[in-house]
């Protein structure tokens, strides 16, 4: 049950850390076009550099590259965060299971419970009727001692 309970934590955490992360994907359009590393393109197997092309070219080659560098980040951060929905499904799969079990575990405790407290009852009342049949015979007893003497 605590091991359960540790990975549920650890789960539901990176989760968490990966959606907080989310927020932070590099966005190229926020940078100056100034500042930017020519980058290289390529096409099939021609491969073109980024200083052959004019100065918007070279903009444009940067922001593509760098949008798709973005994508992939977001991508790989869709599939941990898909993967961390999996287990914390698979996580709470579990613990219905187990939950159903303790019912069923319950269900057939309360079954013997009130099985035994119906016995327990219906011998209460066999012990009374026997000590009031007793008490009888004792007042039998009495009265009849009383009579002989």
């Amino acid at each position: 049950m605590k091991k359960k309970l540790i990975i549920l934590t650890a789960v539901i955490f990176l989760g968490m850390n990966i959606v907080y992360a989310d927020g932070m994907v590099f966005d190229p359009t926020e940078y100056s076009s100034g500042n930017e590393i020519p980058v290289s393109k390529t096409t099939g197997n021609v491969v073109t550099s980024a200083a052959k092309l004019p100065s918007n070219e070279k903009i444009n080659a940067g922001i593509i590259n760098n949008s798709n560098v973005a994508q992939d980040a977001v991508s790989g951060q869709s599939g941990n965060f898909n993967n961390a929905l999996f287990e914390l499904d698979s996580a709470q799969v579990n613990i219905r299971n187990e939950l159903l079990e303790y019912k069923a575990k319950y269900q057939e405790v309360d079954t013997q419970y009130q099985l035994i407290k119906e016995q327990r009852k219906v011998l209460g009342q066999q012990i009374k009727s026997i000590e009031k049949r007793i008490k009888s015979i004792e007042k039998t007893k009495e009265q009849i001692r009383k009579t002989m003497i």
